[in-house]
């Protein structure tokens, strides 16, 4: 069974499965990037070999965009299918994804019968937008206008299409889904670290059994803060920076939209998801 460790881009998912994967998957002489490979990203184009052959786009198809808009749909037939395969192992599997937890053209992103459980993670949009511009390398007007299309697809790491819809929407999808989860704020995150990655620890616990020990935390958040993962990746390079990034391990700040946004791309984001914002005390 799944359990997904889900939230909308720029949004703490990878600071978390970096602590989660080397506190269970921890191995003398690995580093964390190689451990945070152990939670990998769906859909990944492995999880659908033998269900769905998936094709580049063909020029006929860039060119005409219903048969586009078409073709982005089909994976979504697939998801479930991809996931009663993962779950033929009868064990646990953490799974990484940016998608929206619900159903497009018909079709259930996960199910029950699929799912174990889910830690959403949630960060103020107006930190997401100033994060994601420099990600993608785009404009602050752009990442914002981004953040509020609800219709946004982008490929993620395993190369894939994800639905990711608007920041809004992608929140709405986990949290109102009826699985057993944990929605943590990266700002709460940020400011008691180890507090809330016990907190992450206990969740899993419920589901398989771990041990769960102070110390080790401690290490484990040593290992895992923003600066020793910018430190690995200035060493290591980073498997998941997109080739135009400059630094995927950037800052990782909590209030940096102060000083980078403007007040009308601000007063954009805070009226388009004013009571979701007021709901999690970012308003």
């Amino acid at each position: 069974m799944i359990i997904w460790i889900a939230s909308y881009p720029r949004s703490g998912n990878t600071w978390v499965r970096s602590f989660l994967s080397t506190y269970l998957y921890f191995k003398k002489g690995n580093t964390v990037f190689e451990n945070i490979k152990k939670i990998i990203n769906f859909p990944n184009i492995n999880h659908f070999d033998g269900i769905f052959e998936i094709n580049e786009f063909s020029e006929e198809e860039l060119k005409d965009k219903k048969k586009k808009d078409k073709k982005k749909f089909e994976i979504s037939k697939y998801w479930i299918s991809a996931q009663e395969k993962i779950n033929l192992n009868k064990e646990i599997t953490f799974l990484k994804t940016h998608n929206f937890g619900g159903s497009l053209e018909g079709n259930d992103f996960s199910n029950s019968e699929n799912t174990l459980g889910l830690i959403y993670l949630v960060r103020d949009p107006r930190s997401v937008a100033v994060s994601n511009a420099y990600h993608n390398n785009i404009s602050f007007d752009k990442s914002v206008d981004d953040l509020l299309d609800e219709k946004i697809f982008a490929t993620n790491d395993g190369n894939l299409l994800e639905f990711r819809s608007s920041w809004k929407v992608n929140y709405l999808s986990w949290k109102n889904r009826a699985y057993p989860k944990l929605i943590l704020r990266y700002e709460d995150l940020h400011a008691d670290t180890f507090k809330n990655f016990k907190k992450i620890l206990n969740f899993v616990n419920d589901f398989q059994k771990i041990d769960i020990d102070d110390v080790k935390i401690k290490q484990t958040m040593n290992l895992c803060d923003m600066k020793s993962l910018s430190k690995l990746e200035d060493s290591q390079g980073f498997h998941e920076k997109l080739f135009n990034e400059e630094k995927f391990f950037r800052k990782g700040l909590v209030d940096e939209w102060k000083s980078k946004l403007e007040e009308h791309q601000i007063k954009k984001i805070e009226e388009a998801f004013y009571k979701e914002m007021k709901e999690l005390k970012y308003l």
